[in-house]
């Protein structure tokens, strides 16, 4: 007798290698990123507590070798305010 199983498209089997991932990290505050794969580009979405934190998940991110571009929707809440602008 054959047993079925339901197929999971890579698409899926991307996110959830990258949610896993982010959840042995054991910080909850990682692990309410949320992740989302079309093809090979991965959109990541949440809010973080530093720019360390959105430095671990998008190094994560790219080093999935099925990634080859990730959109990187994490917005880093901080007390201080950055400026990528020179004055």
């Amino acid at each position: 007798m054959l047993k079925l199983q339901e197929a999971i498209l890579p698409e899926e089997g991307l996110t959830h290698r990258i949610q896993d991932t982010i959840h042995q990290l054991g910080s909850p505050q990682l692990g309410q990123i949320r992740s989302e794969s079309i093809g090979s580009k991965l959109i990541l979405q949440g809010e973080l507590s530093s720019w360390h934190e959105l430095q671990l998940i998008l190094k994560i991110a790219l080093n999935e070798p099925e990634v080859e571009r990730v959109e990187n929707q994490i917005r880093v809440r901080s007390g201080k305010r950055l400026s990528l602008v020179a004055d």
